[in-house]
């Protein structure tokens, strides 16, 4: 009775009855086909018989093709081939039986090719209606009333085939119903993708809109250049059409999202630059199986070196981050369910405390150091640069010579463009790390392989002006920008960390390298594309204003120091820079002075001493 259980519902009771309706109704046709209607009467007794022993072997073959298990509201092609197969087989069974018993009590051939035929339409049929029900109103479908919004995919490709299967399987959900396909392709216009015709080229976007009535369009052509998909965005926001996308190609290559995972278009879509190109083999080499430690690993740059570094297989690794809530995130968003989490060990752990950090470091054992723990907004360092210099730069020198002292193999330090002529102290904060990571790189004694990665602002990580926006657009405005000539360089978070860890299977120590951060952007820009992207207009719903340049900022961030040379390097996104000045005073001078200025507590005392120890630094007034 146990065995009998799961089949003793009304689902599978239902699907039976159906089953048998329609094999009884499919051999009936058969043999009037067979005999033209009139069927001899030597022949109704075997047809008769038929009814009860053929009619249970084919529901058997059914059965045991899972055939009672299918959900009725999908149907594919796999579907029907497992159909087919399970009717074919059934009648081979009945054909052969026919030769043994010389058509004694069989059916005559020809009605069981017909009913093969008759009753493989019949089952597909009732599955394709079913599916059709489930997915809307049947009434509504066949008299094409509207019941959903309509929606254009753009990018008739791999992904784009993906995406309209999904949704189509689940529009009575969504509400949203894909209806036509938009392609760069002139050779795929005219035809079918899952049913759905690709109608026109991306270029015909609104005189599509207006001829179909989309409400939506979704961009499924991820490795299309940033700079396309913001004209189609744009065009489509100017239509009054909701935009949504795909994730970006990165993502999809890399596992940690799937094409059906689309999402509103956000202002990363459009400034996101072209998928770097990395090898990922050196990676993969210097990573395998080592033990690797990360500071500052539940920030928005840490926390994406860890996603990044757990895809190269390591031996373990190590989180490390002061804020509670910073690895309670990290655990939660991307630790919890990763299939290496038994690698992970996550520490609430401060790198100013030295001897803290000397234990757990000593008792880990890395072989591998990421080092992105600092201070990093320029405002709030700049009436504390005793704060900016006890986080960013002593913390990090204890951590750099704990490092030498257990010969880890590579340290790897972030650094920042405002190290760059920095006039701010977190700038400058950097700056003087660097000179202490070169001396340290110096020393006799010295064998792990010291380097610094410098890049500009991280698109969405906290503190971002692109969060701030966000902040402002939904208190209703206005938007703050310091000054309408203000530029800053912009990375995605996924292409700045990929690109340190391909500098760091260059570094042989010592080196600064540079990540090529494209062309810079205006502050200002960023706010009408955000006001934009929210629905609104500028100076209408939501102002722009403007506040003047805060302490220690610039108008436009360099690139490059006055007395540094610019050097290639194997990768043309990443750039070497040697600086010219080789500072003579040594690390211990450099501590001892900045500590004796910092007793003093006194923000202009200390800031005229940093000024003292790099030359290019130029402290704001």
């Amino acid at each position: 009775m146990k065995l009998l259980k799961p089949y003793l519902n009304f689902k599978f009771v239902a699907i039976f009855v159906a089953y048998v309706v329609l094999a009884f109704l499919s051999l009936s046709i058969a043999y009037l086909l067979r005999f033209d209607f009139q069927i001899p009467d030597n022949f109704i007794e075997g047809r008769n018989s038929a009814y009860i022993w053929f009619i249970g072997t084919q529901i058997a073959f059914l059965f045991a093709f899972g055939q009672f298990d299918a959900v009725f509201s999908q149907f594919r092609l796999p579907d029907l081939f497992r159909l087919f197969f399970s009717l074919l087989l059934s009648s081979l069974y009945v054909l052969f039986l026919w030769y043994i018993y010389n058509g004694d009590g069989v059916p005559p051939r020809s009605v069981v090719i017909t009913n093969l035929l008759l009753y493989f339409v019949m089952i597909s049929g009732m599955r394709i209606f079913l599916r059709i029900y489930s997915g809307e109103n049947f009434i509504n479908w066949l008299s094409g009333i509207k019941e959903y919004d309509y929606v254009a995919i753009i990018g008739a490709g791999e992904v784009g085939a993906v995406i309209g299967a999904d949704l189509l399987s689940k529009q009575r959900t969504l509400g949203i119903k894909p209806i036509v396909y938009l392609d760069d392709s002139d050779a795929k216009v005219g035809r079918l993708l899952n049913g759905i015709p690709v109608v026109d080229t991306v270029d015909a976007l609104e005189k599509v809109v207006l001829r179909y009535q989309i409400k939506k369009v979704i961009i499924a052509f991820p490795s299309a250049p940033s700079k396309r998909i913001q004209r189609v965005a744009e065009t489509a926001r100017s239509l009054g059409l909701d935009v949504d996308i795909v994730p970006a190609l990165t993502d999809l290559v890399s596992g940690r999202a799937t094409a059906t995972q689309i999402r509103p278009i956000e202002l990363e879509d459009l400034l996101g630059r072209d998928p770097v190109d990395l090898n990922f083999e050196n990676i993969r080499k210097m990573l395998v199986g080592h033990r690797v430690l990360v500071t500052g690993a539940g920030g928005s740059i840490g926390k994406e070196l860890v996603a990044q570094i757990l895809e190269h297989d390591p031996e373990s690794l190590l989180c490390i981050d002061k804020s509670e809530l910073a690895i309670f995130d990290l655990n939660f968003s991307l630790l919890e369910n990763h299939s290496l989490k038994s690698r992970v060990q996550t520490r609430i752990l401060d790198i100013t405390q030295s001897n803290y950090l000397r234990h757990h470091v000593s008792e880990f054992k890395p072989t591998i150091i990421f080092h992105a723990a600092a201070h990093k907004h320029v405002n709030l360092m700049e009436d504390q640069p005793e704060e900016a210099l006890r986080n960013n730069f002593f913390a990090s020198i204890k951590l750099m010579e704990l490092a030498s002292e257990l010969s880890v193999e590579r340290f790897i330090f972030i650094s920042t463009d405002k190290a760059i002529n920095p006039t701010s102290v977190m700038g400058v904060s950097k700056r003087l790390t660097e000179i202490a990571m070169q001396k340290i790189q110096a020393r006799e004694a010295n064998r792990t392989k010291f380097m610094a990665v410098r890049f500009g602002n991280v698109l969405g990580s906290s503190g971002s002006v692109i969060n701030i926006f966000r902040a402002q657009i939904a208190k209703g405005g206005p938007l703050t920008v310091t000054d309408p000539e203000v530029t800053r360089y912009f990375m995605t978070v996924t292409e700045a960390i990929g690109l340190v860890l391909e500098s760091a299977t260059q570094g042989v120590g010592g080196e600064i390298f540079v990540l090529d951060m494209g062309e810079p952007i205006k502050i200002a820009e960023l706010a009408r594309q955000m006001i934009a992207l929210s629905g609104f207009k500028e100076n209408i719903d939501i102002d722009i204003e403007f506040t003047g340049l805060k302490a220690g900022e610039k108008l436009y961030e360099e690139v490059q120091h006055f007395n540094e040379v610019h050097a290639l390097t194997t990768h043309p996104r990443i750039f070497k820079f040697v600086a010219n000045n080789k500072c003579p005073i040594t690390l211990e001078s450099i501590e001892a002075q900045l500590l004796e200025s910092a007793r003093s507590h006194k923000a202009s005392q200390i800031k005229e001493m940093i000024k003292s120890l790099v030359e290019e630094y130029t402290p704001s007034k």
